[in-house]
């Protein structure tokens, strides 16, 4: 399923990004959404009744999530048969593009990230659209914690 999420789901898109979830995020005006959403076969993700309305009358499919808080709108979504499976980086896109992301060799990002980073880690990512690179360190660790709440759910 491929979604594209109004400009009030910015955090909720970089989350269903990390689950490999394809997630358009950034157009700021709701026809613009709509056109995607249609031309692309995307589902529209969005708080906002009168975009969720006109999308549907247009064909579009539409979520029209009722939260403004993560754990609720990932418990919204789960009604919709969405996996929340355990994050992996291989599995996911990039958090800032959208980009698909894949494991690379240590050696090949040698020099790309600070040389503490490139010590302590052997593991590391990079995405193939805007080629940010990362590694499980501590805002990783970070991310798994949240990862294991919304499971939860």
């Amino acid at each position: 399923m491929k979604f594209i999420a109004d400009m009030m789901l910015g955090r909720l898109a970089r989350w269903l990004r990390l689950y490999g979830y394809d997630t358009l995020y950034g157009i700021t005006d709701d026809e613009g959404i709509i056109q995607v959403a249609l031309a692309e076969g995307r589902v529209i993700l969005t708080r906002d009744s009168g975009l969720a309305e006109r999308a549907k009358k247009l064909g579009a499919e539409v979520i029209h999530l009722s939260s403004n808080f993560l754990e609720e709108q990932v418990e919204e979504l789960k009604k919709y048969s969405l996996e929340f499976r355990e994050l992996f980086p291989a599995n996911a896109r990039c958090p800032k593009c959208n980009g698909p992301i894949r494991p690379v060799k240590k050696e090949e990002i040698k020099g790309k990230v600070p040389q503490s980073v490139y010590e302590r880690y052997d593991e590391f990512y990079v995405c193939g659209n805007c080629e940010q690179i990362y590694w499980p360190g501590r805002q990783w660790r970070e991310m798994l914690k949240i990862d294991k709440r919304l499971r939860r759910i």
